[in-house]
């Protein structure tokens, strides 16, 4: 039933779709199977047609949380967090070295500034680290956090001075590339990710441990709990709509997809389709805002070419994907 499924998800696949790559995070798998094949690799998988196919890239057992795309590297540069450190590679994936240290553990989010592009943020269990020199070096980059659990960092978008941490703490933000955090809001709430809204610098939304989603619209400095329609308040991915800013997604552990249509004033539920509703990435096709990406944990890969309103799973039967990046 699945190998037809996929088979039919090729027969589907525009043009425009076979020239974006998909980039999907697993952390583990429960019994890794791919086409019905048994396959115990994790780590960073792509596929190039909607998952019809998938390839994977690196060690095959590592642990990895998220990656990220060095920009205009066109994927010849890639970093993963993993649990053994920061890795990297610089030939498309084909080879890969630790950039880090012994120091460097539980690596959860990396980040690439998109102007100065030797300028690497890592978000671990133990708080942040930066190198300026691609990976080569890093430091520690702690002061003034009151918890070093920092799950994501944040570049801003047109001012990479400014950084956000979500942190155990709430959501710290420096104004000097790290060198100094000061919190933002959300004092002690246990901060799960951080989206800076694709249309405005100013507009943020925090997902939380236990208390659902927040709204800023002045850069942190007042948030507001936005969760009517929620019913599940923990919370671990957020995306938006790149053509209209009032369309939202957001993944809950054990609720699955939610949706707002304007602008996170309600949620509407969003789960036809999905066979596992613990959610940990969510991601909008940045050229089709119809086509959205979801990884579970557990249940691999789903994608809805309607916006939400119905999903279909297309690969990594049983992996827990923790992160998506996309790369055109």
């Amino acid at each position: 039933m699945q190998s037809q499924q996929l088979k039919e998800t090729s027969h589907t696949v525009n043009d425009k779709a076979k020239r974006t790559t998909l980039y999907a995070v697993t952390r583990s798998t429960e019994k890794f199977r791919i086409f019905g094949r048994d396959n115990p690799t994790v780590g960073l998988f792509t596929t190039h047609d909607w998952g019809a196919s998938w390839q994977h890239s690196g060690w095959h057992y590592t642990k990895c949380f998220s990656a990220a795309i060095e920009p205009k590297s066109k994927g010849k540069v890639i970093y993963l967090a993993c649990g053994n450190g920061i890795q990297k590679s610089q030939d498309f994936g084909e080879n890969w070295t630790i950039t880090s240290g012994w120091e460097m553990t539980e690596c959860l989010k990396v980040a690439v500034d998109a102007v100065n592009v030797q300028n690497i943020y890592a978000a671990t269990a133990y708080g942040i680290f930066k190198s300026n020199s691609g990976g080569k070096i890093w430091q520690e980059k702690n002061q003034g956090l009151a918890s070093t659990f920092t799950a994501s960092v944040v570049i801003d978008r047109s001012r990479p001075h400014i950084i956000y941490a979500a942190t155990e703490a709430g959501v710290y933000r420096s104004t000097d590339s790290a060198e100094f955090w000061q919190l933002l809001g959300l004092q002690g709430k246990g901060v799960r990710t951080i989206l800076q809204s694709v249309h405005d610098e100013n507009t943020l939304f925090a997902g939380t441990e236990d208390d659902g989603v927040f709204l800023s619209r002045d850069a942190g400095k007042h948030w507001k709990s936005i969760n009517q329609g929620l019913e599940n308040l923990t919370i671990y991915a957020l995306a938006q709509d790149p053509q209209n800013d009032r369309i939202l997604y957001t993944g809950t552990f054990r609720g699955g997809v939610y949706k707002s249509t304007d602008g996170g004033v309600s949620w509407q539920s969003r789960n036809n389709g999905l066979t596992r509703l613990d959610i940990h990435a969510l991601l909008v096709d940045p050229d089709d805002s119809d086509v959205i990406y979801c990884g579970t944990l557990g249940g691999g890969v789903f994608i809805s070419e309607d916006a939400g309103e119905k999903w279909r799973f297309i690969g990594l039967e049983t992996s827990q994907v923790w992160d998506f990046a996309i790369q055109e």
